[in-house]
């Protein structure tokens, strides 16, 4: 069966390519994002009424600094569905812009067996969203198959109030983290981000990663403990603590923390920025973020 494509109230379907496809199940799957300088992003996939038991999984993973490629999957892994989302901050800060894209040469060529080997389906042209304002919600729709539940979308709410940017509940909770190097002095940023997984940038140093338990992706290390409000741990010849204005941990008192330090790691997009620095795009600053996947930050 083919898919069907309609116009609604606060989206517009764009022409897709033909899909076929299995029933699918599960009725709605998201990621979120929040960074100390107050952008809170939630981007969630609904997919309407399925009547079947299989499932559809949804992953997202870092396509750029500013982008990140949504990608469908039915349950035999293969990928029914992909588009490009790039996200960006308006000048004054107090909106956020996204532009829905296809999934072009630069996907196929990142993953060329994601649909053994098939073009994945995808947008047929740019979908520019309204901007949004904090407390916003934006939607796109995808694909409809009536004949089995299913009318997919994709919906984008932001957060942009640096004392609210920490709603997502998670196991880490960075608050006003301030990180010192081999005793050095420390380095402060404000604003609080909570989530299953924490990160924190420095400047000239990479990013470093956080969980709690060993995550099934990158090169984790089981390399320190926290404490209260206090981190500390050890990685690369280097030794880090890091104190917090408020427990580090939501659910315990102490735990391990496994560690992962990407040198190369810089953001890009000026919506990883502090309010007021998007017209020095080279200006970016030691900030934390926190999230439910790191998709966000990982390739």
């Amino acid at each position: 069966m083919q898919p069907h494509y309609n116009e609604g109230v606060k989206f517009r379907s764009l022409p897709l390519l033909a899909l076929a496809t299995s029933s699918l199940g599960l009725a709605q799957l998201s990621s979120t994002v929040s960074l100390s300088n107050g952008v809170e992003i939630e981007v969630t996939t609904s997919l309407g009424q399925p009547t079947g038991e299989e499932v559809l999984s949804v992953e997202m993973t870092r396509a750029s600094g500013d982008s990140f490629y949504r990608i469908l999957k039915d349950q035999n892994n293969l990928a029914v569905f992909a588009y490009e989302l790039v996200v960006s901050r308006s000048a004054d800060g107090n909106e956020m812009n996204f532009i829905a894209k296809p999934a072009e040469d630069d996907f196929a060529a990142r993953f060329p067996y994601s649909d053994a080997g098939k073009p994945v389906p995808s947008l047929s042209s740019d979908h520019k969203f309204e901007p949004l304002r904090s407390g916003e919600e934006g939607q796109i729709g995808l694909f409809e198959i009536p004949g089995m539940g299913l009318t997919v979308a994709d919906s984008i709410r932001v957060v942009i109030n640096p004392e609210d940017a920490a709603s997502s509940a998670g196991p880490l909770r960075f608050a006003s983290l301030k990180v010192s190097i081999n005793g050095g002095p420390p380095v402060q940023t404000a604003g609080s981000v909570s989530g299953r997984y924490a990160m924190f940038y420095i400047p000239d140093q990479g990013g470093y990663f956080f969980s709690t338990g060993p995550p099934n992706r990158g090169a984790f290390a089981k390399v320190g403990s926290i404490e209260g409000t206090r981190m500390r741990f050890t990685i690369d010849n280097a030794s880090f603590e890091c104190t917090a204005a408020k427990p580090i941990l939501a659910q315990a008192e102490s735990s391990d923390v496994w560690v992962y330090h990407d040198a190369s790691y810089v953001p890009a997009g000026n919506w990883t920025q502090e309010i007021g620095t998007a017209a020095e795009p080279d200006k970016v600053e030691f900030f934390t973020a926190a999230s439910d996947t790191l998709d966000w930050w990982l390739q």
